[in-house]
C-alpha cells in the first residue's frame, strides 16, 4: 500500500464536471481540495506524481489510442471504459481499495465483477447520498497514515 502523500487532494475525473458541480463543491465544504481530471491520461499522469487522498473515478471519459491499447489487454472491458483502466493502474500503484471509487450513470455486471475483483467501489451516478457516505467512511481515516 503506497503511503499517502497528498492527504487533502482528492481527483476527479470526469468529462463533464459541469454535471458534478455539486460534488467538487461539498469537497470544498469539507476542506479538501478537488483536483478535476477530464481525461485517462491526464488522470494517470496525476496519480503517478502524487499518492492522493482518495480519486473519484467516471467511467466513460476520453482515452487516447495508445491507453486504449493497454486497456484493452486486460479486457474489451477497460477498453470500453477507461475510467476502469484509471482505477486498475491506481490500484496497481499502491491505492488502497477505497481510495478508489468508481462511478457512472449505467449499471454494467462486467464492470461491477472487474471492480469487484481489483477491490475498488462502484457507485451509480444520480445517487448523491451514497456517494457521499462512501466518501464520509473513505475520509473518515488514512490507513497508510500510520507509523
Amino acid at each position: 500500500m503506497a503511503k499517502t502523500t497528498d492527504t487533502k487532494t482528492i481527483v476527479v475525473l470526469d468529462d463533464e464536471l459541469f454535471n458534478i458541480e455539486w460534488l467538487i463543491d461539498y469537497l470544498d465544504a469539507k476542506g479538501y481540495n478537488p483536483l478535476p481530471s477530464s481525461s485517462a491520461d491526464e488522470a494517470i499522469q496525476m496519480i503517478s506524481a502524487e499518492v492522493y487522498r482518495a480519486l473519484i473515478l467516471d467511467l466513460n471519459v476520453p482515452m487516447p489510442t495508445e491507453l486504449s491499447a493497454a486497456a484493452g489487454k486486460l479486457g474489451a472491458v477497460y477498453q470500453r471504459y477507461p475510467g476502469l483502466f484509471v482505477a486498475y493502474k491506481a490500484r496497481n500503484m499502491g491505492y488502497r481499495d477505497r481510495q478508489v471509487i468508481i462511478y457512472s450513470v449505467h449499471r454494467d455486471s462486467e464492470v461491477s465483477a472487474e471492480a469487484e475483483k481489483i477491490g475498488c467501489t462502484y457507485i451509480l451516478k444520480g445517487r448523491p447520498a451514497e456517494l457521499k457516505s462512501e466518501l464520509e467512511q473513505v475520509l473518515s481515516f488514512d490507513p497508510t497514515d500510520r507509523d
